[in-house]
């Protein structure tokens, strides 16, 4: 413990004295910096610097800047040809006070020209493009597209509001100062609040300005006859966007237009009015003169959808989701109310309609949130929205149906399966469900992997939906040769509704059911097999006793079954080397085969086969023994000594 103190205050003296270096070096660092302001001359400052040049190091690099911004050329070097044999690398500290320097100098050169200081004036080059909802702007500093220009500009100002957009900034170039001064009358208005700009690649800047209303300008300008030389169409971005004006029609006029004649917009038509014409736009009699529109009620329609998100049966949750009208022209808000058929609002017990919430127009589409928990009222069978503005709504909402969602409440009573495909990693067989108890609101069942008693695995769960029944339990057959998925331990079977599932599954955890003796060594396999002699002498005919070894393990095994072969057990099994069927041995009997005289031998027989048999199949693996037709010569002539004579 003693030692362990020690060494902590010495630690925490080290580091003392450690902080108190570094303090020493900054100040003798700053010390040596204000010597050097003071110095009148380079040999004062070599006086000061004469203790410090062995120790490059030990200088920061603000002593160097200061030397050379100083131009003190001969101290400079000499520091510089120090730091070659002291391997210091001074470089970016000299680099960066030459370039002050030149800098500086090349400022002085530019102001011999008397009208350097004063920036010029000139229009930036500019490209543009639009989709339905958005005019997209890229601004170089530059009068001429091709031609370079300023890489950035200072003081940038952006100003958008109404149909006009301004951008000012000083920049320079060809050693002359620049104010990039860009106006626009725009053809229709557009939303500052959600229009931005920022700056891009280097000497450009980006701009995307919200059109008011979703619609395809015929130009940019509201003055058709406007001519600017260094507005280019941004074809790059348009060939991006174009997918969403497809279809839509380019409009004639806007309000801004019209208001440059001295007419009003009637949006219906697409036409100016005059300011007492309005009477002959339709839908839209009242005249607005400020904004340069004739208006009245909304003429279109939003739609809507809505999934309720609170699974408790007679409660509603979640976001009722509208579809913007095809023109927003003139809505400043969309109300939601209930509804008591697919038009008629629900009124409340004050005799006004029963709100849910209101949004405004965005441009695309918006939200109205209900509460969770919130009771469905009485008779509320639709969720209606109105478009709505200071005139009043339109007539016709549009509309959803009210789909109170409630999970089932019975969940499945069990799960029963037994895997009859007896290759290893697959599954096959009927699964039978537990019908619930309660199967109100229940539609279906839905039969899952999982990866335990409750939960899915992570990825490919599903393996059907099965219908239920409703009078007896549902089964579904599971193919043949089903791979088993990684990780899948467990079936769950869920009650399901279009709603979504019961939270808690049926489940069983599954045993991969194997054909018996998949290896030699298993206890399941048969023992040795042997043949006596065959005591038939006709060639392909035979009478012998098989006999065999029952296996260690019976347990599972229905049957033995017995073959003749072409080849022997290691080299086939199941593989090529059975040649006939002689007979299958029940477990419990006699573990022999009996063939009797004149029994055909099937031609290139060599080996007697035993398989292993249980109800999901024969054995891959097997025994065998070789058999010999004593018809047979050893070098394949009939009889011992050559060909029998004909009786």
């Amino acid at each position: 413990m003693a030692l362990r103190a020690a060494a902590s205050r010495l630690a925490a003296l080290c580091a003392v004295a450690a902080s108190l270096l570094l303090q020493a070096a900054v100040v003798e660092s700053s010390e040596l910096l204000q010597a050097l302001e003071a110095a009148v001359n380079e040999d004062a400052a070599v006086a000061l610097l004469e203790p410090h040049l062995e120790d490059l190091k030990t200088l920061e690099p603000e002593v160097l800047e200061q030397v050379v911004l100083r131009q003190w050329w001969g101290l400079a070097r000499e520091i510089v040809a120090k730091s070659h044999t002291q391997q210091v690398d001074l470089s970016f500290s000299v680099r960066k006070a030459v370039r002050t320097l030149k800098d500086e100098a090349e400022e002085l050169l530019r102001t011999l020209n008397p009208k350097y200081g004063l920036a010029q004036q000139v229009a930036p080059a500019f490209q543009w493009a639009q989709n339905d909802t958005a005019i997209f702007l890229t601004i170089k500093y530059t009068v001429r597209w091709n031609a370079p220009g300023a890489l950035e500009v200072t003081e940038p100002s952006v100003n958008m509001t109404l149909n006009m957009f301004n951008f000012s900034g000083l920049g320079k170039h060809s050693n002359n100062k620049y104010r990039y001064f860009l106006s626009l009358s725009l053809f229709d208005h557009i939303v500052s609040e959600s229009s931005q700009w920022s700056a891009a690649s280097v000497g450009r800047i980006s701009v995307t300005l919200r059109k008011r209303w979703p619609r395809k300008w015929p130009r940019l300008i509201a003055n058709k006859k406007t001519k600017i030389g260094n507005m280019h169409m941004w074809m790059e971005m348009q060939e991006k966007v174009d997918s969403a004006l497809g279809g839509m029609t380019t409009v004639s006029n806007s309000p801004v237009t019209c208001q440059m004649s001295e007419k009003l917009y009637c949006l219906a038509t697409d036409t100016c009015k005059q300011a007492d014409g309005c009477s002959q736009c339709p839908g839209k009699s009242v005249a607005k003169l400020d904004e340069g529109i004739c208006t009245g009620r909304p003429t279109e329609k939003a739609t809507l959808t809505f999934k309720d998100a609170d699974m408790d049966e007679g409660e509603l949750g979640g976001e009722v989701r509208i579809s913007k009208a095809r023109n927003e022209f003139d809505i400043d808000t969309y109300e939601v109310y209930f509804g008591k058929d697919d038009k008629t609002k629900l009124n409340g017990a004050d005799g006004a309609g029963m709100a849910v919430g209101s949004a405004a127009p965005t441009g695309s589409d918006c939200e109205v949130g209900i509460r969770m928990n919130t009771p469905v009222p009485e008779a509320a069978t639709h969720l209606l929205v109105f478009s709505k503005n200071e005139f009043g709504e339109f007539a016709t909402p549009g509309q959803a149906i009210i789909k109170d969602a409630v999970l089932p409440k019975g969940k499945p009573t069990s799960l029963k399966f037994e895997d009859e495909d007896g290759d290893k990693g697959e599954v096959s067989g009927t699964v039978h469900i537990g019908r619930a108890e309660d199967q109100h609101q229940l539609e279906e069942y839905t039969l899952h992997w999982g990866k335990s008693e409750r939960r899915k695995i992570n990825s490919g769960s599903w393996v059907r939906d099965v219908m239920k029944q409703a009078d007896k339990d549902p089964t579904t057959y599971i193919a043949t040769s089903t791979k088993i998925p990684d990780g899948a331990t467990h079936m769950l079977v869920f009650s399901k509704n279009e709603h979504g599932e019961h939270p808690t599954p049926a489940s069983l955890r599954f045993v991969d059911g194997t054909k018996p003796c998949a290896a030699l060594t298993d206890a399941d396999c048969p023992g040795q097999v042997s043949i006596s002699e065959d005591t038939d002498p006709e060639p392909g005919r035979a009478q012998a006793t098989i006999s065999f070894a029952p296996a260690r393990s019976e347990e599972g095994l229905s049957e033995y079954s017995v073959y003749w072969g072409r080849k022997g057990c290691s080299d086939g099994g199941q593989s090529g080397a059975k040649n006939g069927h002689i007979k299958d041995v029940q477990v419990g009997e006699k573990p022999s085969v009996e063939l009797p005289g004149d029994t055909a031998v099937p031609a290139g027989t060599t080996h007697i086969l035993v398989f292993s048999k249980s109800k999901r199949g024969e054995s891959d693996n097997c025994v065998s023994a070789d058999f010999k037709d004593s018809g047979v010569s050893p070098n394949g002539s009939n009889g011992p000594n050559g060909p029998k004579p004909e009786l």
